[in-house]
């Protein structure tokens, strides 16, 4: 974690993100710019943050672990994102891990010093409440259920990050983000190809038939169709 002390950078990252429409009190004079690196934990299960995050740039992933500390990706954030408002801004401990998968430029508010802030302002407080009902209704599409067929999750995630037809994620965070290894994950990309659903390009995967691809998502096709 890295700290950014020019406030010009501040400044220009609040008012480029419309970040302060998520508050009454002025969020230049309560925060500072932090930067994360690849692999860094924003937020660690079973230990109180200090700080409230709006994610500017980058992406994380949201991990919950098993009784035999194995970590399952419950949800993956990319800009704009408010993270620490389910745990950390009440003084609870998470019980979810935040881990940057690329470097991320967040905007940082000390709760210690400003919690009390926050909580009594009106605005801030209703958009939190919207933020964590767009969260609760979304998470299970952006990962889904490990019990579901990987099929089925790699297809909706696929749909979801392929603009213009094509999907160039980092593979290595699909396979984190889908909760699979990274050499099953490339057997399924490499039966959508077969299936005529993606086709192999430079710079990552075309999706060739949208209309299969969803049905591949909604489970009414199947790769063994």
């Amino acid at each position: 974690m890295r700290r950014d002390h020019n406030t010009d950078r501040l400044l220009e990252c609040i008012r480029s993100n419309q970040l302060q429409r998520y508050m009454s009190s002025d969020l230049s004079a309560i925060s500072e710019l932090i930067y994360f690196d690849k692999n860094e934990y924003l937020i660690q299960a079973g230990f109180p943050s200090d700080y409230l995050y709006f994610l500017v740039d980058g992406e994380v992933i949201i991990s919950s672990y098993t009784s035999a500390d194995k970590s399952t990706c419950v949800s993956y954030c990319q800009k704009l994102t408010m993270i620490g408002e389910a745990a950390s801004l009440w003084q609870m401990v998470p019980s979810r891990s935040v881990r940057a998968i690329t470097p991320c430029t967040c905007i940082a508010v000390n709760l210690n010093l400003y919690r009390h802030l926050l909580l009594n302002d009106l605005l801030f407080l209703q958009n939190v409440c919207q933020v964590l009902t767009y969260k609760l209704n979304g998470e299970s599409d952006q990962c889904g259920n490990p019990a579901e067929a990987l099929e089925s999750r790699m297809a909706r995630f696929i749909l979801s990050n392929s603009p213009d037809n094509l999907f160039s994620f980092q593979l290595t965070n699909c396979a984190d983000i889908l909760n699979v290894s990274y050499r099953h994950l490339l057997r399924m990309l490499k039966t959508f190809c077969q299936m005529g659903v993606l086709e192999k390009v430079k710079n990552g995967y075309r999706v060739t038939s949208r209309d299969s691809l969803e049905k591949l998502a909604d489970g009414t096709l199947t790769a063994d169709s």
